[in-house]
């Protein structure tokens, strides 16, 4: 049934929201497409954690087993890994990069022997070996021994895991910094693919730029399974890295700019809490049953072509069409949202409707072009530059610390599969929880406490790493807080930035973004020189990101910034303890007196 709208005084954006509809069936559309989205997003940022996943190893001696005759042995395979293989004195295993330097001559005597009674040292020299070697053997003192790198590869203990990256390659010990510079090579496409994308949203417009960003993340992430060495593989994490995250942020950007400002932070965090969880619980699993991770990918990455569907259903966001001056477009684009929606617009209105759409005080005359404003134009402004700024550090310390606290999982000693699950639900309570607690405590302060009790459960971590169970615990406190201070990042940076400059300046935030995600796989990877390390990072850059953010005005419940002097203005009047519950209902008790 289609409502006809009555004729009204409309005086900003919101209103015609409301007009249209501001959370009616296009908008819970948009929030069908964002959760697809939100699922490409886990993909991309969860699943190397899977893929890049080093299980235990050691030398392989499949050489010297093999040379010896196996067949004739009495010693079993692991008496001679033992007889090959140092153990490390801090972890009372074996080594992974190193073996002694044991002829095959030896081996297959020392094995083919029941054990060394005193006649056989006769045999054992006239024969023409070391005598020194067999006394070293017999009295279990393997130091004489000269230690060398695996020469002959490495054997994997996948037993119940699976296939991944560094197994088929061999990412590991002289090559172990492969993983890590294939997600920041992943982290440099993002540098590019941001600025790229960003100004293609400003330019082209949200949806084609948005469509670009997935096209992109799908054919690169089917070709990344065929690609079998080193150098291919790294250029496909790049052009993945381009995609990452602009195809989430374009179309959150496109999903808020056309929804009620009460809305606003539940159709981001509904998204993420189901779409991220989903993905994240489902993956390892499936991971787990197939036992090789290329198939899964092409199975994640195929999922990408559900946006050939989005044509029919979702529309070029009006506040872009407005600031680049195609009123009519933008006008015709709401009544095909009013027509979604089952409104009708009254044709009295659409002269209002437009001079809202064209913010007539700023139109210039007629025949003159109008200036597009620049991330320059940002600048100069005084508040808003100061804003855009303390904005960009949170967000970028934010994204950093999210990253690693996803990535250093792989570093904890229990099942990769348990502790990956444990992770990625967290992300349904700590996105359900952001939607209440964004709006009633506020962006600002939501941002501090949740940034200042993931530093604290790090830092305690920190100190607990005799403890396994109860690293794994903090740690999951700790991603279960960060999670919850991304969500407030993001609806932060949307909030502050104003229309006209919203694509450019959030493309800003995900460059610097980018530079600190670049580094996250680098402070995981500081853990193999002691496990506390990446804890104590993140907890000093938590504690100093939460401080930064209160700095930040408050943007809850109120309207987004269109023009340059709209985010000039923004937060100017608010005081420092601006928090929402408290305010409205300070104004209820002031109603009712």
């Amino acid at each position: 049934m289609v409502e006809l709208t009555t004729p009204t005084t409309l005086t900003n954006f919101e209103d015609l929201l409301n007009l249209i509809g501001g959370w009616c069936r296009y908008q819970k559309t948009l929030l069908a497409f964002f959760f697809f989205n939100c699922m490409f997003l886990a993909y991309a940022a969860y699943t190397p954690v899977l893929f890049l996943y080093t299980p235990d190893h050691f030398c392989s001696v499949d050489h010297i087993w093999n040379a010896t005759g196996s067949q004739e042995l009495l010693w079993h395979e692991d008496q001679v890994l033992n007889l090959l293989i140092p153990i490390e004195e801090f972890s009372g295993k074996r080594s992974k990069c190193l073996m002694y330097n044991v002829s095959v001559d030896v081996v297959r005597f020392c094995a083919s022997t029941v054990w060394f009674p005193l006649n056989t040292r006769l045999q054992f020299t006239t024969r023409g070996y070391n005598l020194s070697e067999l006394t070293a053997l017999e009295m279990e003192n393997r130091t004489e021994f000269e230690k060398i790198p695996c020469s002959h590869g490495w054997y994997y203990n996948t037993t119940g895991l699976f296939t991944s990256v560094i197994t088929d390659m061999d990412w590991v010990c002289d090559d172990a910094w492969k993983g890590p510079f294939s997600q920041s090579m992943f982290s440099i496409g993002a540098l590019f693919g941001t600025l790229l994308f960003g100004y293609m949203a400003d330019t082209y417009g949200r949806l084609s730029a948005w469509y670009a960003s997935n096209i992109v993340l799908m054919v690169a992430g089917l070709a990344t399974p065929f690609m079998s060495e080193f150098i291919g593989f790294s250029c496909m994490r790049f052009l993945q890295g381009m995609s990452y995250d602009s195809f989430f942020t374009i179309f959150y950007v496109l999903a808020l700019e056309c929804v009620s400002s009460d809305k606003r932070a539940l159709i981001g965090n509904l998204a993420l809490a189901i779409g991220m969880t989903v993905a994240g619980c489902y993956e390892p699993w499936t991971l787990y049953f197939l036992q090789n991770w290329k198939i899964l990918n092409t199975i994640l990455y195929a999922q990408v072509a559900v946006i050939i569907l989005a044509p029919w259903f979702v529309f070029e966001s009006i506040r872009w069409l407005a600031s680049q001056g195609r009123i009519d477009e933008a006008y015709e684009t709401i009544l095909k949202i009013a027509k979604v929606n089952g409104m009708e617009i009254d044709p009295s209105l659409e002269s209002q409707i437009k001079k809202i759409l064209a913010n007539e005080e700023e139109i210039k005359p007629e025949g003159e072009m109008q200036k597009k404003a620049t991330l320059l134009d940002l600048m100069r402004k005084p508040n808003l530059r100061k804003n855009f700024i303390i904005m960009v550090i949170v967000f970028m310390l934010t994204y950093g610390l999210f990253d690693t606290n996803v990535r250093v999982i792989g570093n904890l000693e229990q099942s990769i599969y348990i502790t990956f699950t444990i992770s990625s639900f967290l992300e349904l309570p700590a996105d359900l929880l952001a939607i209440l607690g964004l709006d009633w405590i506020g962006r600002r302060w939501s941002a501090f406490t949740s940034l200042l009790f993931s530093g604290i459960a790090m830092g305690v971590g920190s100190l607990m790493t005799s403890y396994p169970l109860i690293v794994m615990i903090l740690t999951m406190f700790g991603r279960f807080f960060v999670t919850y201070a991304l969500n407030t990042a993001l609806n932060i940076g949307l909030e502050i930035i104003p229309t006209v400059v919203r694509g450019q300046g959030l493309a800003v935030g995900r460059l610097m973004s980018c530079l600190a995600i670049f580094c996250s796989p680098y402070i995981v990877f500081t853990g193999t020189i002691d496990k506390s390390i990446p804890y104590i990072i993140i907890a000093i850059v938590s504690f100093f990101a939460a401080c930064m953010a209160t700095l930040l005005p408050e943007t809850a419940d109120e309207e987004l910034p269109d023009t340059l002097e709209d985010g000039e203005k923004f937060g100017k009047k608010q005081s420092f303890w601006n928090v929402p519950f408290l305010k409205n209902r300070k104004e209820t008790q002031q109603i009712n007196l």
